[in-house]
């Protein structure tokens, strides 16, 4: 992969709304993974990130509960960043937005 800057108080007036948000959802990762370094998440450090921080994606999150459930079942599991970027993805697929975009 190639090599991303740094965000600082100077870039961030940079960035884009989408920007910030990968921004975000890469800082929470890092926040919620404790256990075997910042690289991975467990099944109990997902299941905390997502119901505190994505709590609107937890009731119809289209099977994210189970595949949580699922990851737990097997022994030592982790969580790689990729990994969970598709799983948000395919839950946040469900999310209806209330009203049009702004800037669309």
């Amino acid at each position: 992969m190639g090599q991303c800057r740094s965000a600082n108080a100077e870039d961030a007036q940079e960035f884009s709304d989408v920007e910030r948000a990968i921004e975000t959802l890469i800082k929470n990762f890092h926040q919620y993974s404790v256990e075997g370094g910042k690289e991975t998440l467990s099944p109990s450090e997902l299941r905390d990130l997502v119901t505190q921080q994505l709590p609107h994606l937890m009731p119809s999150n289209c099977g994210l509960e189970e595949k949580i459930g699922n990851l737990g079942n097997c022994n030592g599991s982790k969580l790689e960043f990729g990994s969970f970027w598709e799983l948000i993805g395919e839950a946040a697929r469900g999310l209806k937005l209330d009203g049009p975009v702004p800037g669309s």
